[in-house]
């Protein structure tokens, strides 16, 4: 009796196991929350190495090109994920990126370009192959509360700065040294051991990335005949999805079928106690299968493409520039790293609450709150510095609490809109407007600061946001 009280009691763990594994693969491939911290050292190691005449090219061009690579490998992880499974196409992920962060090492020493290629586009591409199979395993695993899995999942998206960004700068600068050449937009470190250190911190991440995947392959399966998923439905396949023609309830039990043709057995009627998100999947407009090339002919994919595209905006000017901004008035290195630390423990915090907050409001009026409190927040960004390092502390953490909220709310919006099946591939699509972000906001932030300063670039996020959440209003696929 113990003994199967035992293995019962295992069963109904194993989905726990499963999410621990997906929060291990995603904690490496967070670069660009730690980014910000990073980035301030590589432009010290190259403003101090490359003569005064010669321009630098700017680091962010490291963010873009690993977020352009990041969104295609997303697009080809569905792919191939659907054709090897979830775990092996993890591995090829573990691979390249691991690969691609040791390489850096020789790749920082050589040039800027050189380390754009391998840490950003070779790097990104690693993290996108790792960032889609997760989550439709996850949701297999826990039908009725993708909400909720989802957000807890992707705590490991961007939680993993919480010890990487400590990391970095204890191991660059353990000593709290202060930048001490003044440049045109902020300060600069030029001790040698600092710089030295900026090379090595390459073979640091890159041995934590094996471990940790590694980890999280093991832990990440489907699951099996005899395991314990979702209680309120009994189903063979993907629960969330019903088929095109099913569109009423009967008063108790109702068959369904997916787009493969398989059956699915719902054996609980609606209920006024459901959360949203069960209502979502249970009322009469049901979700269905859509193809990359049918989601191409939705007004909805523009709307989510652009509602992201915006939101990705001011999430690269917080992501490369929040320290190189706070310098200007804070001298103390281990305090801004802090202030990246303790935002992304708010990230961790948010995306729990963003998960819950679509199963309580619904998938579109929680974009409505996500994209406006980024309008109001980012236009008071600019004082905070000036005001205290507490108040600019705050301010950094309430803007990374509201723009990880696009890792939740986009992609459960693609489910919801277009279906589980073709998840990764369709929710790549959306991503592709973080390609074309990444590859025009260098060159327009860089005018920004160089003609209107820091105060219009924060001010412009604002702005964009406002027309995303104008935009909402027209989103039909999903409440």
């Amino acid at each position: 009796m113990i003994y199967r009280a035992c293995v019962n009691k295992c069963k109904s763990w194993k989905k726990y196991f499963v999410i621990l594994g997906g929060i291990f693969i995603y904690l490496p491939i967070g670069v660009p929350w730690y980014f910000g911290n990073l980035a301030t050292y590589i432009n010290s190691y190259y403003h101090a190495k490359t003569p005064a005449d010669m321009d630098l090219v700017d680091p962010q061009w490291i963010f873009s090109a690993f977020f352009i690579t990041f969104s295609l490998a997303i697009i080809a992880s569905g792919y191939i994920s659907n054709m090897y499974g979830p775990r092996f196409t993890v591995l090829i992920a573990l691979i390249v990126h691991s690969g691609a962060t040791f390489v850096s090492y020789y790749a920082i020493q050589h040039s800027m370009i050189a380390l754009i290629t391998v840490f950003g586009a070779l790097g990104g591409l690693g993290a996108g192959l790792a960032y889609g199979p997760p989550l439709p395993v996850v949701i297999k695993w826990i039908p009725y509360r993708i909400g909720l899995a989802s957000g807890a999942l992707m705590t490991g998206f961007g939680g993993g700065a919480v010890f990487y960004n400590e990391i970095i700068t204890f191991f660059i600068n353990p000593d709290n040294k202060k930048p001490d050449v003044t440049g045109p937009r902020t300060k600069y470190f030029s001790d040698p051991d600092i710089l030295r250190r900026t090379e090595e911190i390459f073979l640091v991440l890159g041995g934590l990335t094996v471990v940790l995947q590694l980890i999280g392959i093991w832990l990440l399966r489907l699951p099996e005949d005899g395991d314990e998923i979702e209680k309120l439905q009994l189903q063979e396949t993907t629960p969330i999805v019903a088929a095109t023609n099913a569109r009423k309830h009967s008063d108790d039990i109702q068959n369904r079928t997916d787009t493969d043709g398989a059956a699915v057995l719902d054996i609980n009627p609606p209920s006024e106690n459901e959360t949203t998100s069960i209502k979502d999947i249970r009322n009469a407009d049901m979700i269905v299968n859509m193809t990359p090339r049918e989601v191409l002919k939705s007004s909805d994919f523009y709307i989510l493409w652009l509602v992201l595209a915006f939101n990705h905006y001011g999430y690269i000017i917080k992501n490369n520039y929040y320290k190189e901004f706070g310098q200007l008035r804070i001298d103390d290195d281990h305090f801004l790293t802090t202030v990246g630390t303790i935002s992304t423990i708010g990230v961790s915090v948010a995306r729990l609450f963003w998960g819950l907050a679509t199963d309580w409001l619904g998938t579109k009026l929680t974009l409505m709150v996500f994209s406006s409190f980024a309008t109001v927040i980012t236009s008071f960004w600019y004082f905070s510095l000036f005001h205290s390092p507490g108040m600019y502390m705050l301010a950094i953490i309430l803007v990374s609490m509201d723009f990880t909220g696009a890792f939740i709310l986009i992609p459960l919006a693609a489910i919801r809109c277009f279906g589980e099946t073709h998840y990764a591939s369709n929710y790549g699509l959306i991503l592709s407007s973080q390609i074309v972000l990444n590859l025009i906001s260098p060159p327009i932030i860089r005018e920004i600061l160089l003609h209107f300063g820091w105060f219009w670039l924060f001010f412009s996020i604002g702005v964009v946001n406002a027309f995303g959440t104008i935009a909402l209003l027209f989103l039909r696929g999903t409440r």
